[in-house]
């Protein structure tokens, strides 16, 4: 068995964040769980303490640096100091002509899939320098490796976090020993979608976001995986 890790996951409280930490508890890991909506969170936790997981929680806003700092205190706290991994999953987007976007829609995607993974790696990193190990993984898309029409805002943050990460990788390739990856799917079915005129099956699904980030957990010391990109499988 995997020795038991302390994971932070930001976009905890339900589909790719939840299904990670939901797969993962299957280990008996320990897990930091950071959301909006504490009644969903709070479900999460109980749902990981029933497969012998260990849970905590807390509500706020990954792109504000007050409650990031608070935030991260009380899982530094929780975890007696070590964290081994962060999941920095939580995003938000919104699709239209670039015209037609307005600039409270651009604000948001930048602050929460930007600034948000921005503020928790520079959160995490220096403990992870301190032990020299851990494992950060940024649920990004497969729109940070290309374009489509109707995204470009959207894309433009992802492509953001590409380049984030790739220069972070390269800081501390023969430094340390931490790992720096992303998760690129294509649509996936969760909550995200909820409310929209889209056609949900021929999406991914939650779990095969998690498998992709069990593999990159998983892997040797031998092996540093850059990026999963994940597009949807043939539906009959």
């Amino acid at each position: 068995m995997t020795s038991k890790r302390n994971f932070i996951i930001t976009g905890g409280s339900s589909g790719i964040g939840a299904t990670i930490a939901l797969e993962m508890a299957k280990e008996k890991h320990s897990f930091y769980l950071i959301g909006r909506n504490e009644d969903k969170l709070i479900d999460v936790v109980k749902k990981i303490e029933e497969l012998d997981g260990t849970a905590y929680y807390g509500v706020g806003d990954v792109s504000n640096q007050q409650e990031a700092d608070e935030l991260f205190e009380e899982a530094l706290d929780k975890f007696d100091g070590i964290v081994d991994v962060l999941i920095a999953n939580a995003g938000v987007g919104y699709f239209g002509n670039l015209e037609e976007m307005s600039l409270d829609e651009y604000n948001a995607q930048f602050d929460i899939n930007v600034r948000g993974v921005f503020l928790w790696i520079k959160k995490v990193l220096p403990n992870m320098k301190k032990q020299n190990s851990g494992q950060i993984i940024v649920t990004s898309s497969n729109l940070g490796l290309k374009t489509a029409p109707r995204a470009s805002i959207y894309s433009a943050t992802k492509h953001a976090v590409q380049a984030m990460v790739g220069c972070l990788r390269q800081e501390l390739k023969g430094k340390f020993k931490i790992k720096v990856a992303t998760i690129n799917p294509g649509s996936v079915d969760t909550p995200w979608f909820d409310g929209k005129d889209v056609d949900r099956t021929k999406m991914l699904s939650s779990i095969d976001v998690a498998k992709a980030t069990r593999l990159i957990l998983d892997q040797s010391d031998s092996s540093d995986i850059d990026y999963i990109l994940l597009s949807p499988g043939s539906v009959n």
